[in-house]
């Protein structure tokens, strides 16, 4: 019999004990494994909780299956958010806020909101992106045009919150900040930043976004005590530049939620070595994100202690991390989470559920 991977995805949470929930100074960030897509789950002492994005509509985005067969099993990522919130000893999700309207981060929440209760949703706005004159139906079935109103109609009854930069929210003492949204900046630099961009006069424009919702992203700066985190959506390298050039708006970072997967459509090295993260988790799919060039990238932040992928590159082997810092890879059952533990004092813990291990990045 085969286990559903949601299921496996339960149990590798139940590597972070619940008793972390009463210790007051570990923010529990759970990066679920919707193959690609993104989901990440943040979770206070308190219980209080925040999900970034719900990954993709059930049956999609899951790997594909060998020429000639049929896959292992059908993606569902709410089942697989859902298991990691239970898992983490949690029956509601208090906050979720969606960075842009592309189907790997909206995708998932009409299944969602099924599955269990939902407090706040918090959004950029209204939909921008407009499909390319003459697009397929299986393109328009997928595009933000018909994701958007699909997802008004999934949230409609629920608390509903639009956003742009410079607004802020917090759950219990993470403190969270809009750093862009809908295509615009904050203004000026926030506490912490305010240092010259890191090789600004080398920053070149990339005007291949993968869709104007990407650079629409709702872009976060989270603080827990004295540890900074930085997830961005799929926040474009031209976004990314205007955040950090002449001036960084953001400063040093401890965890950084990779950009865009880890796409190299993200993570311009302006950006990256400007905020200067410690530790860099990547939630890419084998064959989605997790690109060579960003990986070499990463390796380039002047402060860098870690370097985690969700998934082993299969495209690119030879970049990879090694398999001690990779969650999932091709020989081993697909599905589990990337746990990190985050102490206010820079402290950043990272558990591979595959190996059963975990590594701690003191700052």
């Amino acid at each position: 019999m085969t286990i559903r991977p949601f299921l496996l995805a339960a149990a590798a949470c139940a590597l972070l004990p619940v008793s972390a929930l009463a210790q007051g100074d570990q923010l529990k960030v759970i990066e679920v494994d919707v193959e690609g897509g993104a989901a990440t789950l943040y979770i206070t002492p308190q219980g209080k909780s925040l999900l970034v994005d719900t990954g993709w509509p059930a049956g999609q985005g899951g790997p594909r299956a060998e020429a000639g067969k049929a896959p292992d099993f059908v993606l569902n990522s709410a089942e697989r958010i859902v298991a990691a919130v239970k898992g983490a000893g949690l029956s509601k999700i208090d906050y979720v806020l969606i960075t842009h309207y592309h189907l790997d981060h909206v995708g998932g929440m009409a299944d969602l909101v099924k599955l269990i209760p939902v407090g706040t949703v918090i959004d950029h706005g209204l939909n921008r992106e407009n499909p390319p004159v003459g697009s397929q139906p299986a393109q328009l079935a997928g595009a933000p045009t018909t994701l958007f109103p699909a997802y008004l109609e999934a949230i409609k009854g629920l608390t509903r919150r639009s956003v742009g930069p410079g607004d802020t929210l917090d759950v219990d003492d993470l403190k969270v900040v809009v750093t862009n949204a809908a295509g615009a900046l904050i203004p000026t630099a926030l506490p912490g930043g305010g240092q010259p961009g890191v090789e600004c006069d080398k920053a070149v424009r990339k005007d291949q976004d993968g869709g104007d919702e990407n650079a629409r992203s709702v872009g976060l700066l989270m603080t827990w005590g004295t540890t900074r985190i930085f997830a961005g959506g799929d926040s474009t390298w031209n976004i990314e530049n205007a955040l950090v050039c002449p001036t960084n708006r953001i400063g040093p970072i401890d965890l950084y939620v990779a950009n865009h997967h880890g796409s190299d459509l993200s993570n311009s090295p302006a950006f990256v070595k400007s905020i200067s993260p410690r530790v860099i988790a990547v939630d890419n799919g084998p064959t989605k994100g997790g690109d060579g060039a960003s990986l070499d990238t990463f390796r380039t932040s002047p402060r860098l202690q870690a370097l985690w992928q969700l998934h082993k590159n299969v495209r690119a082997v030879d970049k990879n991390e090694p398999e001690a810092r990779l969650v999932n890879i091709p020989e081993a059952p697909d599905g589990a989470p990337m746990p990190i533990l985050v102490r206010k004092d820079g402290t950043i813990i990272v558990s591979n559920p595959r190996t059963g291990k975990s590594e701690t990045y003191k700052r």
